[in-house]
């Protein structure tokens, strides 16, 4: 075995948003320490978000790079693609690669992202089910919307519903199998949600709600309700599993994600994790492990000020979006039961705000950025501070 001696180095795992975002913020503050960035994947850093939009839509384009070829050079970021990282040693401060390489490090960040699901075997019995998460999923499914004619997608949240979307524009027959009693329940309201389906459905999308998968079979899948959907292809996008084995092994808390304090630091002084992988503590002492690139931007400034001793910053609403076929989704902020909703048409689209506590804690809107960013500001502002009559015409709860 050899080790790199950088005692002072700051070795990242994971050259994803969150890894990528991590150096960047570190040189972006000064930091002159050397900075390995470690990926398992070959190849440059590219978007993974751009997988089930852009890269699906009609000319299905290549994954761009996160950054410029020349960007890791110029800010003297070693990257080591093609490398995976097996374990922690927390007393040595090393991290030890498949090949037997070790590593040392003054301070280590996990960023170790998140993968896609999987059905139970006794669903898939024969493994024909794809997911949507890295570079070499897209391709399978380019190549899959190339040649087939019908598609199956189990679970109606972001990714399914994009991916719903790119294959319907390109004339294949979809239907999209959710268990839930709604589309997309982990991140918009119901009105909102009622209006997501209605689009699906005029483009064409068919979409079975309150409906759980038995089996997939040769040609489709098998619901438990005794129906058959023929199906070419079977996409599952039913949610994530953050990759926290490597903390675990290390003896770091792991609760649905590697635990760490608001300056995304683990129990270990010099061990922080951030994006997918990581469950950030908030200051009220609640956790949440967030999955949006504005979250891993957030946390990226928060892990580079921790680690060169400067101010973190400032909380600031994260703004998530998708786009399914002609429709820009845009939120904010949390989906809360019992918070009463307002939904009122706006120019170009729909806006709803919602309130708990005669306070505004979240924005939504379907093709109306100007008013979203508008009304994102206003987060946090009383209910009072509205237009009561717009309200009041619009109020619904949950």
């Amino acid at each position: 075995m050899t080790a790199l001696e950088h005692s002072n180095a700051i070795v990242i795992v994971g050259a994803s948003h969150s890894g990528v975002a991590a150096a960047a913020e570190l040189r972006s503050l000064g930091c002159t320490r050397p900075i390995v960035l470690i990926g398992e994947e070959e190849g440059a850093p590219y978007h993974r978000p751009h997988l089930s939009k852009e890269c699906l839509s009609s000319d299905m384009p290549a994954p761009a790079p996160l950054r410029a070829a020349d960007f890791y050079s110029k800010r003297d970021i070693s990257h080591r693609g093609g490398m995976r990282v097996t374990a922690v040693d927390r007393a040595r401060r090393r991290v030890t690669c498949a090949d037997g390489e070790e590593i040392a490090y003054g301070d280590l960040i996990l960023a170790t992202g998140a993968g896609a699901s999987q059905l139970p075997a006794t669903v898939d019995p024969r493994g024909r089910v794809v997911t949507l998460r890295h570079a070499i999923d897209w391709a399978r499914v380019r190549q899959a919307f190339e040649q087939q004619s019908s598609l199956v997608v189990v679970g109606g949240g972001l990714i399914g519903l994009e991916a719903a979307a790119a294959a319907c524009a390109r004339g294949i027959a979809v239907t999209v199998v959710e268990a839930g009693d709604r589309l997309m329940a982990r991140s918009i309201y119901p009105e909102l949600a009622a209006e997501v389906l209605r689009r699906h459905q005029d483009a064409g999308v068919t979409i079975l709600l309150s409906q759980s998968l038995n089996r997939v079979e040769a040609d489709g899948v098998m619901l438990a309700s005794g129906v058959r959907i023929a199906g070419d292809l079977v996409l599952a996008a039913i949610g994530s599993r953050p990759h926290a084995d490597l903390a675990q092994a290390a003896g770091l808390a792991v609760a649905d994600g590697i635990v760490v304090d608001p300056q995304g630091r683990t129990g270990d002084l010099h061990i922080y994790a951030l994006g997918d992988c990581a469950a950030w503590r908030r200051h009220d002492g609640s956790i949440i492990r967030h999955e949006s690139i504005a979250a891993t931007h957030w946390q990226a400034r928060c892990v580079a000020a921790a680690i060169t001793g400067q101010a973190p910053p400032q909380d600031a609403p994260f703004k998530l979006w998708s786009t399914q076929g002609s429709m820009r989704l845009q939120m904010s902020g949390p989906v809360v039961a019992g918070a009463s909703t307002h939904l009122e048409a706006v120019a170009g689209g729909m806006l709803l705000r919602a309130f708990q506590d005669k306070r505004l804690i979240a924005v939504q809107a379907i093709d109306a950025p100007r008013s979203f960013n508008a009304e994102v500001g206003r987060i946090g502002a009383l209910e009072s501070e509205f237009d009561e009559a717009a309200l009041a015409s619009s109020e619904a709860r949950i």
